[in-house]
């Protein structure tokens, strides 16, 4: 049996095997469904001379017209059964999660930051548990077809003031009174009138780039990784595979919290 990591055992499948199967061929395992990466598939990105109709297969590949009809491995069907499975597979966030390592910022700019970004990458369930949105399946094949992983890695943001068209944005709190309840409201800090800021005004800042952002990206990261390693435990079953060894990801798990060793000569 051949040893490969399971990056190289996906790309085998989804890149070498599968596109040898006809567009008209009967799906095995679990559908691919139309999603943003079988445009990516359209588009030729095996870099080889594909069917002249341009329809992908079964498997959400451009099938490859040398090798059109042949039969595709068996274990490569396999692996294409697991990829789907992902499908079911639910991916909460930890406690304590913290994906903002190594851009130098305080732990209250990465509250911040996580406190805007988590609505964007996950949904928060009945009993407060945040879960993931990511699609394990498509983040898989994509990455299978194309290479590479996904992006992680951020510039080190900048403070800058916020400006209102080009101008200075100050801003001071006022209380208010609702149904005898007191709230303290944000509001403009600028005295038009006297063409100065109130005495307690303030300004504020913001970082560049937003490091919200760089969250997102590698919960994506940390989707594609643990999607990886649990196909990787899958395939390994005895019995699943006939001419391959699964070994686990060769991609870090969380790159941004490797140790920087300098050069030296």
């Amino acid at each position: 049996m051949k040893t490969i990591t399971i990056e190289a055992l996906l790309r085998w499948a989804y890149c070498e095997e599968l596109p040898k199967a006809e567009t008209a061929t009967v799906e095995i395992g679990t559908a691919v469904m139309g999603s943003s990466w079988d445009a990516v598939a359209q588009q030729g990105v095996l870099l080889c001379e594909t069917v002249s109709d341009g329809r992908i297969n079964s498997y959400g590949v451009v099938p490859v017209l040398a090798w059109y009809g042949q039969e595709p491995h068996e274990d490569a069907f396999a692996v294409h059964r697991a990829v789907g499975e992902l499908a079911s597979l639910d991916l909460d966030v930890p406690q304590g999660w913290a994906p903002l390592a190594g851009l130098g910022l305080s732990e209250e700019e990465q509250d911040e930051a996580l406190r805007r970004a988590m609505p964007r990458l996950a949904s928060q369930n009945d009993a407060g548990v945040w879960r993931l949105r990511g699609k394990p399946a498509e983040l898989l094949r994509r990455h299978a077809i194309l290479g590479g992983a996904p992006h992680w890695e951020a510039e080190t943001p900048t403070a800058r003031f916020v400006t209102v068209q080009g101008k200075p944005a100050w801003f001071r709190k006022v209380s208010q009174t609702i149904r005898g309840k007191v709230y303290w409201i944000e509001v403009d800090g600028y005295n038009k009138r006297s063409g100065r800021p109130y005495a307690d005004a303030y300004r504020k800042t913001v970082l560049e780039p937003d490091p919200a952002q760089a969250a997102i990206d590698r919960a994506e990261y940390e989707v594609w990784h643990a999607s990886l390693a649990y196909l990787a435990e899958v395939l390994s079953e005895p019995g699943l595979l006939t001419a391959h060894r699964v070994l686990p990801p060769s991609a870090p798990a969380r790159p941004w919290e490797e140790e920087i060793v300098p050069l030296t000569a």
